[in-house]
């Protein structure tokens, strides 16, 4: 049996158990992250506490991820990663326009559903432009992101021969994000209620959808 310093040399099979052990300490950190930002903002989201409140040491997230901004990075890679991946999950099997519909109720659902990460997720948003503006590139990517996603969508009906001619699709991704936004914004700071975004969902996806469609032709009647 090799060693190396001593050590007799790890197998496949306790490298792949240390490395789950890894994965799940550090989703453990960025749930608890996402927890903490969600009750006091960023600037009151310790790494100290962050590392106690996931189970482990204090000094673990800085371990893992250096700095108090790389962790707040990987927060939104991971709100990222989850939400597309849902996206891909829910529209599987659908295209233009249907996608389209299930891609807008699909972002409203996920604030009614998961409103801690949204409101965590707010504040990363407002204080990139004030009291953290060094994550004002990675917020930015973010909305290009989601964006991006709605438009791809677009593009398919358009090219499925589903949109009006005369629709402005850069527009049209742009309001369609903005609405999203504030009716979620709306519920989550104003109303401090998510229970009718499931209801809203349905209701501004059904609206856009018919701004954009064209209009199904008739079936001519015999003679």
């Amino acid at each position: 049996m090799s060693e190396i310093d001593g050590q007799a040399a790890e197998g496949p099979e306790t490298m792949g158990l240390r490395q789950q052990r890894r994965a799940e300490s550090d989703r453990k950190m960025l749930r608890a992250a996402m927890e903490l930002i969600s009750r006091h903002g960023t600037v009151g989201a310790s790494m100290a506490q962050i590392g106690v409140d996931a189970g482990y040491s204090r000094g673990l997230p800085v371990q893992r991820f250096g700095t108090k901004q790389d962790l707040l990075e990987a927060v939104i890679d991971a709100v990222q990663e989850r939400f597309l991946r849902k996206v891909e999950q829910r529209t599987a099997g659908k295209r233009g326009c249907a996608a389209l519909a299930e891609r807008i109720r699909i972002q409203i659902e996920a604030v009614r559903d998961m409103p801690e990460s949204a409101i965590a997720l707010y504040h990363l948003i407002v204080d990139s432009t004030g009291a953290v503006p060094e994550l004002k590139p990675r917020i930015t990517l973010l909305h290009e992101a989601y964006r991006d996603n709605l438009r791809k969508f677009m593009l398919q009906a358009r090219e499925m021969g589903e949109l009006r001619d005369d629709v402005d699709i850069d527009h049209y991704v742009r309001t369609i994000s903005g609405t999203i936004s504030g009716i979620c914004i709306q519920a989550l700071i104003v109303d401090g209620d998510t229970a009718r975004l499931g209801a809203d969902a349905k209701f501004i996806a059904d609206m856009f959808i018919t701004q954009i469609a064209k209009a199904p032709r008739l079936k001519q009647r015999s003679a």
